[in-house]
């Protein structure tokens, strides 16, 4: 608990209130005055689109360490990402919505304009020094405009001072340009506190309801700005200071020129108080053995599992985090150094001479090219061959199109083109026969390593499944039509007597969302939860319900959230493009089709209580005797001293695939 403490303040933040759109608002834009001011009030809570966010942000504000906080619980309008920020208009209500295909939520943010002066007219009187979202929304989010409109609309009224954060982002920039060429400023500016705001952030994050970037780092101070009279020509240019965020960066390889004046333009306008952070993606990270090295190894793939701080837990939702932790720990126990950089450092270049080259398929290619000859290079395949991948995900998009009427924009998994695989001497993949025959094309040989889990679970004595054995799960990441939820919710929309648990992230992927509400929120035996963790209570209580997982994914390579139900003891219902072998405890569905699926359940489902305990125990011993990260390490470091003993002996790779 951070107790509030009120010595000393600045006069600044005497009689002073925070008012913030939504839950974690109030702890991104103004953490360095949290615990500063007397009070700090939330606008709204309920979010319709995402249930599992008003459920969590109560929660949040339940266990808040501050106690100044309290919340006007108005429903949100949902109308992010409506305006053309490229285009702003300011309004009375806010910003001008030009996406109004959905009339209720624009409807909404009119009325939430004249609810919110309504209700913050009394809350507000009384203060000196009223805090709040600038006119351009920080980061460009209409109801951080609407707010501001609002209490700026009171202010002559209530007699305050108006505070406004000082963030931007490219996306917000030119709402801000026009804004500030028409005022002079006062500004104060204050060290952000991270301690706090990263205990804040965790309670959000635990709830399932943060609603920012993950690996989000705090600037170290923040300004807050006070308009003190309109601008005449003569004394335009002054400096106005901000924390710039860089949103969707730009792809592709930036050459030495750009970089160089990327750098002098951070220079030239950290002298006018802008502040632009480094991406974490652009760091290196550089290992060492214990003992002296033998040699250097470049791996790139993810830089993160190394940049934890002490006591950081290594991030559950993926088992890619720890695999490439692995990785470098396999090489470094062979004696080599390890320079670890992520896979989408596309300005990293080599200076060393690398023994080994172990890559991710992003950005394999360009760096391939850097290393010389001797160099042995190793792709890293997490998923099958991008031709078949892109192939087969539109394929189900076209499919959907037609049954459904409706084009999905998100829901696809498409894999950038590359040519990993052309440029390495050896591959490395997740999953069966499926992913290697994508690949067997090149004639090089290409090793398989099981993947890794999570989470283990130990087996469910007490589960039930005489009473489970009609409920089902759908377990997986982005990409709902790739990985065949659209399938599977036509499906058990035909079968009332069986229940559906549908755990992944449906906040991401709205057309989705729009085309299946009906069957994800209107059909009694259907449950929709958002991305679960493998680790969580939550998840342990929907696997003891659930009899297996239903999974027709049309592309994978390993089906990392297949396994994870394997070790919850599910029996396994997937498609032979899943890439997971099941032998005689699951069902490799022999198609994807909606009837297909019906069948298979419905016989599963009837089968003998005995029998489907014997099949779930089969699933369990299974994952747990091969999909764990001992194996993992075990299998890996055999296919390195395989390749270095290859290397050693001067071979070429073989034209075929590595069991």
């Amino acid at each position: 608990m951070v107790a509030s403490t009120r010595a000393a303040v600045p006069s600044v933040l005497e009689h002073s209130i925070v008012v913030v759109a939504h839950p974690d608002d109030e702890v991104l834009w103004f953490s360095s005055i949290l615990d500063k001011v007397n009070d700090v009030v939330v606008c709204f809570l309920e979010a319709k689109r995402y249930p599992w966010w008003s459920i969590g942000r109560r929660k949040s504000l339940e266990e808040y360490p501050l106690k100044n906080i309290s919340c006007l619980n108005i429903d949100q309008s949902d109308v992010f990402e409506s305006a053309d920020w490229q285009n702003p208009v300011a309004t009375k209500y806010g910003i001008e919505i030009v996406d109004q295909s959905i009339p209720d939520r624009y409807e909404q943010y009119k009325r939430n304009y004249e609810e919110l002066r309504g209700r913050l007219e009394k809350r507000l009187s009384g203060y000196r020094n009223v805090y709040t979202h600038n006119p351009w929304g920080e980061y460009g989010h209409e109801e951080h405009v609407q707010v501001y409109r609002v209490i700026k609309s009171l202010q002559a009224e209530l007699g305050f001072n108006l505070w406004y954060s000082n963030y931007v982002s490219n996306k917000s920039f030119k709402l801000m340009s026009s804004h500030v060429d028409r005022f002079r400023f006062e500004y104060v500016a204050f060290q952000t506190n991270k301690s706090l705001a990263h205990e804040i952030k965790h309670i959000y994050i635990r709830n399932k309801c943060w609603t920012w970037y993950g690996d989000w780092e705090w600037f170290k101070k923040e300004l807050f700005i006070k308009e003190v009279s309109q601008e005449s020509e003569k004394n335009r240019g002054r400096a106005f200071p901000t924390n710039f965020i860089k949103m969707n960066p730009s792809p592709s390889y930036n050459p030495p020129i750009k970089q160089t004046m990327k750098e002098w333009i951070k220079d030239s306008l950290g002298k006018f108080g802008v502040s632009i952070t480094r991406p974490r993606f652009r760091k290196v990270v550089s290992l060492q053995p214990e003992n002296p090295s033998t040699g250097e190894v470049l791996l790139s793939w993810l830089v993160d599992p190394f940049l934890l701080k002490p006591g950081e837990p290594m991030p559950n939702s993926h088992t890619q985090y720890w695999d490439c932790f692995q990785i470098a720990r396999t090489f470094l126990d062979l004696g080599y150094s390890v320079d670890v950089i992520d896979s989408r450092n596309k300005t990293f270049v080599p200076e060393k001479h690398y023994s080994f080259f172990i890559g991710h398929r992003i950005n394999f290619d360009r760096l391939a090219g850097l290393l010389k000859r001797d160099c042995v290079k190793i792709a890293h395949l997490d998923t099958a061959h991008w031709v078949f991948n892109n192939h087969a995900t539109y394929l189900r998009k076209i499919e959907l199109q037609q049954r459904k009427g409706v084009t999905i924009r998100q829901s696809h998994r498409i894999i950038e083109h590359n040519l990993a695989i052309e440029n390495a001497d050896y591959g490395v993949t997740y999953g069966n026969q499926f992913t290697l025959d994508t690949y067997r094309y090149v004639n090089k040989p290409i090793f398989r390593v099981p993947i890794s889990a999570c989470a283990l679970f130990p087996w469910p004595e007490d589960k039930n499944y005489d009473a489970c054995r009609s409920h089902f799960l759908w377990f997986g990441s982005d990409g709902l039509v790739h990985k065949g939820l659209d399938l599977v919710l036509e499906a058990f929309a035909e079968m009332p007597d069986c229940h559906l648990y549908v755990c992944g992230p449906l906040q991401q992927e709205q057309d989705f969302v729009k085309a299946y509400y009906k069957e994800l929120y209107q059909t009694p035996s259907i449950h929709a939860f958002r991305w679960v963790d493998v680790n969580g209570p939550e998840f342990a209580e929907i696997a003891n319900k659930c009899l297996g997982l239903v999974y027709p994914s049309c592309s994978e390579a390993g089906g990392g959230s297949v396994i994870a139900c394997m070790h919850a003891g599910m029996i396994p219902i997937v498609s032979y493009e899943a890439s997971v072998d099941v032998d005689d405890f699951g069902v490799v569905l022999k198609d994807h089709s909606i009837e297909t699926i019906k069948n298979t359940v419905r016989m599963i489902s009837g089968l003998p209580a005995e029998q489907l305990q014997r099949m779930a125990r089969k699933t369990w011993e299974f994952a747990r005797a091969r999909h764990t990260r001992e194996n993992f390490s075990e299998a890996y470091k055999k296919i390195v001293l395989d390749i270095m003993e290859k290397k050693k002996n001067g071979e070429s790779g073989r034209s075929r695939s590595e069991g």
